[in-house]
């Protein structure tokens, strides 16, 4: 069993009063880690920290920045951390090996894109109405970024956000998922050996209700950004406005795929299937629910149920490069189950899945597919977070984007056709934030992840993620 510290103000440490959380594989639930579990006095202290190297760090010019972080991604991308880094996260998710250790391969490389936004700070000249004077607009870092990452990709979205943050000059305090913190404290061992000045990086673990509490109500953070459910997004951003302070929130999904008449059924098969169960299906924009054309939906249905029976589950400790892993909680199956059984009742047909997997613990939920759906059950309005889809059909483009926007949710979305006049229509029409035409999910680097409606406010990557974590200052030049 691992023992890990939290990282404050560059060093390791223990919490004040001595107390541990245990992390558990969700395969065996066997302890295989424990973590501080940090007091309200600890995260304040961690919160003094990045206030008071903010002060230095946003003087640092921000090429200088960058070079810190490319140190930390070189030490990323030795296959030693890979390995370690990986194996945590595969220890507390449940994940294959090889998908973690992809995951912080790939988690660099964003950073490494990210870090190039060094010399692109850009700020604006403005015409004044007044003679002998000059509007100038600066770009500047907010200050301390409260950091709050889930545990479905917790060190890739920890790298979406913090990169970022600090290439603008801010200073940051991360607070993994209490399911997932050992992989972001095996992270700080590279942060570490980086050489960040000391209160730059903060690493905090413990309870929501206390060091979550603390991060989200502090009048010294200038910013909160959090990856996860709506609910508790909507719960941060109560409480970051008795403060006024900014928060950026990537909230839950509930991806419609469609496959109109024209498809190429092969690929959407594919794309579908992949869209669905990448993670064991715990992806805020895997596709949730597809809409398939009725001239079509009996051949779609047979080549997915056929994809989706040879999907292959297991321990993705003992088998590094099986499809498909644990979810994160037996828990979760549980609800998922339930979820499955509704939808039954509701008048659904399982095709297949829709039990435990014989040979396998009870964090385990096979792929599920459910037909004969419709737009009025559950299933197809909440968010199932794990890897069941709902199919309902559908006669005409029309009904097809009406029952595609009837969402609280507008995360992602996908398309399948050849026909340029739906690919325009439907790309118009969607109420969402990212439209995949003719692939899987997976959003580019330079792109820009954001949801609509529930699913969130404000985003990540590229320009406009990188310029959330800058303000405006205005400043009339009069000679």
């Amino acid at each position: 069993m691992n023992q890990y510290k939290a990282y404050i103000q560059g060093e390791f440490t223990e919490s004040s009063n001595n107390d541990c959380l245990e992390i558990r594989y969700p395969v065996t639930e066997e302890i295989i880690a424990q973590v501080p579990d940090l007091t309200k006095e600890d995260t304040e202290r961690a919160i003094d920290s990045a206030y008071v190297a903010f002060k230095y760090w946003k003087g640092v010019p921000a090429y200088q920045r960058a070079e810190y972080v490319m140190n930390l991604i070189e030490l990323m991308q030795q296959e030693e951390h890979q390995q370690s880094i990986g194996k945590a996260i595969t220890l507390e998710t449940g994940k294959p090996l090889t998908a973690a250790k992809s995951e912080v391969f790939y988690g660099a490389e964003l950073g490494k894109y990210q870090s190039q936004w060094a010399r692109r700070i850009e700020g604006e000249v403005v015409e004044s109405d007044n003679t002998n004077e000059k509007i100038l607009m600066f770009k500047e870092p907010l200050g301390v970024i409260g950091t709050i990452i889930p545990w479905n990709f917790p060190i890739y979205v920890l790298m979406r956000k913090v990169i970022p943050a600090l290439i603008a000059g801010n200073t940051v305090v991360i607070k993994p998922s209490v399911k997932s913190p050992s992989s972001a404290l095996e992270l700080a061992k590279c942060i570490n050996k980086a050489g960040f000045p000391e209160g730059v990086i903060n690493i905090v673990t413990g309870k929501d209700s206390i060091v979550g509490e603390t991060l989200t109500s502090s009048k010294k953070i200038s910013m909160v950004t959090f990856t996860g459910s709506t609910k508790v997004g909507k719960m941060i951003a109560e409480k970051c406005a008795r403060n006024l302070v900014r928060s950026s929130l990537e909230l839950g999904g509930k991806a419609p795929a469609i496959v109109m008449e024209d498809a190429d059924i092969t690929l959407a098969v594919d794309a579908v299937t992949g869209g669905r169960l990448a993670n064991s299906g715990q992806v805020c924009n895997n596709t949730e629910r597809v809409y398939v054309h009725r001239s079509v939906k009996e051949e779609f249905t047979k080549q997915l149920t056929k994809k989706f029976k040879k999907v292959q589950i297991g321990d993705g400790l003992k088998n590094p490069d099986i499809e498909m892993g644990s979810l994160i909680h037996s828990k979760e199956v549980t609800r998922i189950h339930q979820m499955v059984i509704e939808a039954v009742n509701e008048g659904a047909n399982i095709l297949c899945g829709g039990s435990l997997v014989e040979g396998l613990s009870n964090s385990f939920y096979p792929p599920t597919l459910l037909d004969e759906c419709s737009q009025s059950m559950k299933i197809v309005h909440e968010e199932v977070f794990g890897p069941v889809l709902p199919i309902i059909v559908f006669d005409s483009i029309e009904e097809v984007i009406e029952m595609a926007n009837d969402s609280a949710y507008g995360l992602t979305s996908n398309i399948y056709t050849n026909n340029y006049n739906y690919v325009m229509e439907l790309t118009t029409k969607l109420e969402c934030g990212e439209v995949y035409v003719n692939r899987q999910q997976g959003e580019a680097y330079q792109g820009f992840h954001a949801g609509w409606k529930q699913s969130g406010i404000g985003g990540d990557d590229g320009k406009h993620g990188f310029e959330e974590f800058l303000q405006i200052k205005t400043v009339y030049m009069k000679y």
